[in-house]
């Protein structure tokens, strides 16, 4: 591992928690916005859609608690191939929400 592990790991932290939060909020105003339309004017294709947007949002997150998780799980048991899980983790999370956005803005705009 490098002397500067800790301070990565560190910025990973608060990176994956940041990005967690944001997830969160963002898949809780769709599915607001689902329940929000009228049954009896919507077309339920419509609501569906709403509704799937949130629930493919939740993958991103979880993998953000995950990623978290892991993170406090080697300030306890430092080791080096946790050091790498867990980076690519992060990176993997960066990857699923940069394509969540695209998908969801290309489907819904």
């Amino acid at each position: 591992m490098p002397d500067y592990a800790k301070d990565v790991m560190l910025g990973v932290l608060g990176a994956s928690v940041g990005l967690g939060g944001l997830l969160l909020v963002f898949c809780g105003l769709v599915f607001a916005q689902a329940a929000s339309f009228p049954p009896a004017t919507t077309d339920d294709a419509t609501i569906n859609r709403y509704k799937n947007a949130g629930k493919l949002g939740l993958w991103p997150f979880l993998g953000a608690v995950l990623d978290s998780l892991l993170v406090t799980v080697w300030f306890v048991y430092p080791s080096g191939s946790l050091y790498f899980v867990t980076l690519g983790l992060f990176v993997a999370l960066l990857v699923a929400t940069a394509l969540y956005g695209a998908v969801v803005i290309r489907s819904y705009l």
